[in-house]
């Protein structure tokens, strides 16, 4: 605090002297790559405990936030610091990133996240870190808008930092301080919080813009002009910070509908909804839901008039009845708020949460009403000509596509959902909004399950561990690599070998994960506390207990797998108390983790891996992983460096491998011999199981391939750069740990990297795999990268590749699976050194992708 910015400018000050410095030896760079791992693994334990905490199993208060954020940050600054002794300062700019994560979650700790930030921001535009900036309704629907299969109003928002503008413009900051302060009072001064309320509400109503909020206005209708059909008519709607959270505050703000897009009429509509902030019925809204709290912000959202033919409201689970698998749906003709507001008969359809919707039951009313535009703006009640009065006002086929619609938001957001909708005059189905469905508590709780649940089928108990509580039916889908996720139905469970960051792709979609291998505190782990997706991992031989399309029940509360749908397991969630999160600690603590466990790094081959992508701390501790990884591999590059001192020792293996080791620390046993090394004295885990996958009976052949001189040509003029500076000179180089190996493979013309970390904690294990090259034209080396690469995904490596190279990933597995994943990439290495000169055509790369998948090693020398 006396020298603000000083360690910032410290780390960069030494960065450059790092820089001009000698690199260090392989010894230190390890013991820095390991304190990357610690540091990391200690904050994703942190984050992993905080998140465990909205299951809402758990009483904390915010003490134990602060607490917890002060040793995350301070992990995450030892992460910060490691990386840049590992790699020479490569990214002094961590420092600054770490500040201003550190500086946006004293913010939110404070609640005062609405005093920075934008004026306005187009939908489009909001991030899901922004909710409190924006407020609930306008976060919601910018996360609906980004659906692809939901047609959803753009718009654009004034944000919670123009009401707080607004007010300082008008000199009204001193009056809203008092009244936060006396609101947050448990026996307040009624007369004087409703004289100061009523202050507050009424200036805001008669409040002067501040200039750069009426340019807001005219950018925002700017951006949406070019859109509209017709003249442009704006819902100008307010979006309260818990507005539409936990608490849905129906009703209690207002909103403005047809208004005139002119600046003038936005203007006045706007005053309206902000001092409805301030409104009786909010303020004692807020005091009952809220007790003992008094700050809250607005912000307001603006969207085009939907011209609307039909409109109303979708529950995805029927209140009366949660155990009943249905919908229901009520319609009326004109504008939806009419419905909500109850001014109008409605239709009412029940509909079934089948794979094709059907209608269980239909009641049409006389709907002589619908709320209408009128004339002078705004909307009013019109006669419904005689016709349509009786008429139903959605048909079947709009039916089906509203509860499929309704079903998907449900599956996405893991809990019952208040849809409110409409369809256009071209018959357009828009959401308008969505909310979570608060339901009575059953009479009947937990407690009684066990005894109504006897007759289950009970696939396993007492499952893996828990990743993220909850509970989820739905079809078995499994997936055995990334093209698996490319049509993953709707509303299915994910089953799966081990778990994967990848499978981001389908949270949404998916009703429950289950995996055979994995962690709690894995990426994947962390994604699905986030999304609320329930996931057990770690459930020993699932995949085997089950078929593909078969209904299971996942109870990742009591860490059950049910087969079929079970009713009362599916009442209890739909009817599970929703109050669990009424408090200011909990509703703090999602907020946190907002800012903490989102991840939007989530692919190194596919993201740019960019200091500039980070926006959490899981993205920077992510970030700072990879490139921990990256440094370790380099490292295993440079020869030169590694054969400096007479570190390296030759193998003696029984196949002219050509392998020198470097022990940087446990790799050998102590005896082990400086002229010839033996397999049986590698203590290193990952390097024992790379070589005792090529010594595996007939993988290793030793008979030469007939190489054409066309071949030979193409593969020396096209040899990789890196094969020509000294670094691959014909040295086979493994620098190794007891837990680490980096293995630098040239065999002829194809070079191999192998980069792993094998222990017993799963969260540091990695796997690291890259191969180019080889000794014929560039069309069988395509191939031969094609066979690696479908090879390497059955196995669950995520792949990428490029011409002739293939680079893969793989990790966060338990160490036997470590340890036979590396013995399969050893027998890959010898099965596949001399194989491209047989690739003479696509079709034959079936063939050697099943010999290999089957043990059958043999064909190669056939």
């Amino acid at each position: 605090t006396l020298f603000p910015g000083f360690k910032e400018k410290w780390t960069r000050w030494r960065c450059r002297l790092a820089a001009g410095s000698a690199p260090p030896p392989p010894e230190l760079v390890f013991q820095r790559f390991r304190a990357v791992l610690g540091s990391n693994n200690r904050a994703l334990e942190i984050i992993a405990d905080l998140g465990e905490k909205l299951g809402g199993d758990f009483i904390f208060d915010s003490h134990y936030i602060e607490t917890s954020l002060e040793h995350l940050l301070e992990t995450t600054a030892g992460s910060v610091e490691a990386i840049n002794e590992l790699t020479a300062c490569r990214f002094p700019e961590l420092a600054e990133v770490h500040q201003r994560l550190t500086a946006e979650l004293a913010e939110t700790v404070r609640n005062r996240e609405d005093l920075g930030g934008p004026l306005w921001l187009p939908l489009d535009q909001v991030e899901p870190t922004a909710w409190s900036l924006v407020g609930g309704k306008a976060a919601h629907l910018a996360e609906l808008r980004r659906d692809p299969l939901l047609s959803v109003p753009d718009g654009f928002v004034l944000t919670s930092c123009s009401y707080r503008r607004l007010l300082a413009a008008n000199g009204l900051d001193h009056n809203l301080a008092r009244f936060e302060e006396l609101l947050a009072q448990p026996a307040a001064d009624e007369v004087r919080l409703e004289k100061l309320r009523a202050e507050l509400e009424q200036r805001v109503r008669t409040a002067h813009p501040f200039p750069e909020l009426l340019s807001a206005f005219d950018k925002g209708v700017a951006r949406l002009r070019p859109t509209a059909r017709n003249e442009l008519y704006l819902a100008v709607r307010s979006s309260a910070q818990e507005e539409d959270q936990d608490f849905s505050f129906a009703g209690q703000f207002h909103s403005e509908l047809q208004i005139p897009a002119d600046t003038e009429s936005l203007f006045t509509a706007y005053r309206r909804v902000v001092a409805s902030l301030f409104a009786p019925g909010a303020v004692e809204y807020r005091r009952r839901v809220f007790p003992g709290e008094g700050k809250m912000s607005i912000a307001v959202v603006c969207q085009p008039m939907v011209t609307t033919r039909t409109s109303g409201v979708a529950f995805s689970v029927d209140a009366a009845d949660p155990g009943s698998d249905a919908m229901v749906v009520v319609a009326a003709w004109g504008q939806g708020a009419a419905v909500v507001e109850g001014r109008t008969a409605t239709d009412t359809f029940l509909l079934a949460k089948d794979e094709e919707t059907t209608i269980l039951e239909r009641t049409i009313a006389n709907k002589d009403q619908a709320l209408e535009p009128a004339s002078a703006g705004g909307l009013a009640m019109q006669p419904v000509e005689a016709s349509r009065r009786t008429t139903p006002c959605l048909s079947d086929a709009e039916l089906a596509r509203l509860g499929s619609q309704v079903k998907h938001l449900e599956t996405s957001y893991k809990k019952p959902q208040d849809v409110e909708w409409a369809v256009d005059v071209d018959g357009v189905l828009h959401i308008l909004q969505a909310r979570t469905l608060l339901l009575p508590v059953a009479a009947r709780g937990r407690q009684t399950l066990p005894a109504r649940l006897d007759g289950a089928d009970l696939i396993a108990d007492n499952a893996g561990r828990v990743a993220q509580h909850g509970i989820g039916a739905g079809p078995v889908r499994f997936v055995h690599n990334q093209a698996d996720l490319a049509d993953f139905p709707e509303g299915a469970v994910l089953v799966s070998r081990r778990d994967a960051s990848n499978f981001v792709r389908v949270m949404g979609k998916a009703a429950a994960i289950v995996t055979e291998i994995g962690t709690p505190v894995s990426h994947m782990a962390t994604l699905c506390r986030e999304f609320q997706v329930p996931c057990l991992v770690g459930v020993d031989s699932i995949c085997a207990r089950l078929a593909d399309g078969e209904q299971i029940t996942v109870d990742a509360d009591d860490r059950r797998i049910y087969r079929g749908r079970v009713p009362e397991l599916l009442a209890f969630r739909a009817a599970a108390p929703m109050n669990f999160g009424v408090s200011r600690e909990f509703r703090l603590l999602r907020r946190v983790l907002k800012k903490v466990s989102r991840l939007h790094l989530v692919d190194p081959l596919l993201q740019d891996f960019s200091v500039a992508g980070i926006r959490t701390v899981h993205d920077l501790l992510r970030f700072v992983h990879e490139q921990a990884v990256l440094e370790l591999t380099r490292l295993g590059r440079d020869e030169k460096r590694l054969l400096a001192g007479s570190l390296a020792r030759p193998m003696d293996l029984p196949v002219p491998a050509g392998v020198l080791v470097i022990d940087i620390g446990g790799a050998l046993a102590e005896d082990a011999s400086a002229t010839g090394v033996p397999f049986t004295a590698v203590r290193s885990a990952p390097l024992r199981a790379i070589l005792q996958g090529m010594l595996f009976p007939g993988v290793w052949h030793r008979t030469a391939m007939a190489v054409g001189l066309r071949d030979l040509m193409s593969s020396m003029l096209s040899a990789p750069a890196d094969t020509l500076d000294g670094r691959y000179s014909g040295h086979n180089i493994a620098i190794a740990s007891d837990e680490y190996v980096n293995l630098c493979f040239r065999l002829g013309y194809h070079f191999n990297i192998i980069d792993a970390h094998c222990s017993a904690t799963e969260r540091d294990n990695h796997i690291y795999f890259r191969f180019l090259g080889g000794a014929s034209d560039m069309a069988k080396r395509s191939r031969r990268a094609v066979l690696i690469a479908r090879i390497l995904e059955a196995f669950d490596f995520h792949v990428q590749t490029k011409g002739d190279m293939v680079i893969a990933r793989a990790g966060n597995m338990v160490q036997p699976e470590m340890e036979r994943t590396l013995d399969i990439l050893g027998r890959l290495v010898g099965f596949t050194r001399q194989l491209d000169v047989r690739l003479e055509h696509d079709g034959i790369v079936d063939r050697y992708v099943e010999a290999f998948l089957y043990g059958d090693y043999g064909i190669v020398g056939e």
